[in-house]
């Protein structure tokens, strides 16, 4: 049964992607010293995460500037290229990083992975340029309890617009996946980390059920759409705490690939179907409404994969076939293909 592929795929890309959108400063604080954030797990009982995760998940506060929220430096800039961005004006404890240093947009935060010897434990820091903070993330504490240490890792997937959290998954390692893999979109959890207070709470508490979860953020940071191995999807508005179904066309064994509207009301993904043996015998591409959690399926096929690159503002979607065969354009308001360019022989 092939319920891991897209996921496993994700240990070769997730930790280069650990940089995402917006960030900021935080309290200063006088020991710039490892700080290990304190845990708050939502939901003790994975099997009962989709009927909980809704009523125990923790409204954000409303993007109103207010004094606790983080406020950028008056001396950089929201478009500081991470080029200009140098690691040693961070603090660090990552002397030999698995991977090149991650920043956020603004240069305001360094996001590192390594093996910590005095932990005994992979590690994930995320650091500040101004106040010299520095939380400290342990592998071990955000992945399934398991009777060995399994390869793999954390990386952050999602900073809020107003600055205030790092949203990072944890993952455990493998390789494979179908086309709509983009890297960013799974995890064995999703957490959300306060980088005033260090507080880490679980939005998608690590389990033993299951291996990965699927999800992705509105690029409103409104909702959040997640399922067990990206099935039976939900819709959390993160703001409110409420939850809604979404009710799929038909069943699937597997999908990703989210891509949001801009005004993050709607999204489109991708799916494939398993029969024995694991071969393939449908594909296909999906539009929810995130108001009501309908759906509509735009593309199917027996043997093409379909890849959503992007979705622009008159409603066009960019669509890879197979792994790069062809790009085709995707009209949603007439639920038309509007043209087809082959990329390869």
């Amino acid at each position: 049964m092939k319920l891991t592929t897209t996921f496993y795929h994700r240990v070769l890309v997730f930790v280069v992607l650990l940089l995402a959108t917006g960030c900021g400063t935080i309290t200063p604080v006088s020991n710039p010293t490892s700080i290990t954030p304190q845990f708050t797990q939502l939901v003790s009982d994975a099997n009962d995460l989709a009927s909980t995760v809704g009523q125990t998940f923790t409204p954000l506060p409303s993007a109103t500037p207010n004094q606790t929220q983080i406020v950028q430096s008056d001396n950089i800039s929201s478009t500081v290229s991470v080029a200009q961005t140098s690691a040693s004006q961070f603090p660090h404890i990552c002397k030999d990083s698995y991977y090149q240093p991650g920043y956020s947009p603004d240069g305001l935060w360094l996001v590192q992975l390594c093996y910590s010897e005095n932990d005994h434990d992979l590690i994930m820091t995320l650091s500040s340029r101004e106040t010299q903070v520095l939380w400290k993330l342990l592998y071990q504490k955000y992945i399934p309890k398991m009777d060995f240490v399994p390869d793999g890792g954390m990386s952050v997937v999602h900073w809020s617009n107003d600055g205030r959290y790092a949203y990072f998954n944890s993952f455990l390692g493998g390789d494979g996946g179908e086309c709509f893999v983009s890297g960013w979109d799974s995890g064995a959890g999703l957490f959300r980390l306060d980088l005033q207070t260090g507080s880490v709470t679980a939005l998608l508490p690590q389990n033993n059920t299951f291996w990965w979860y699927g999800f992705s953020f509105s690029p409103t940071d409104r909702r959040l759409v997640y399922g067990a191995r990206a099935r039976d999807l939900k819709i959390l508005d993160i703001t409110t705490g409420q939850l809604k179904n979404i009710f799929p066309k038909n069943d699937f064994s597997e999908g990703g690939g989210y891509v949001w509207s801009q005004d993050g009301l709607e999204f489109v993904y991708s799916t494939v179907t398993y029969a024995d043996q694991g071969e393939r015998n449908n594909y296909s591409l999906r539009l929810v409404d995130t108001r009501s959690g309908s759906e509509r399926i735009l593309l199917e096929s027996s043997d093409t994969c379909f890849s959503t690159i992007s979705w622009t503002e008159d409603n066009i979607l960019t669509v890879e076939k197979n792994y790069g065969e062809s790009l085709l354009e995707f009209n949603l308001n007439s639920n038309t293909i509007i043209s087809e360019i082959a990329t390869r022989p």
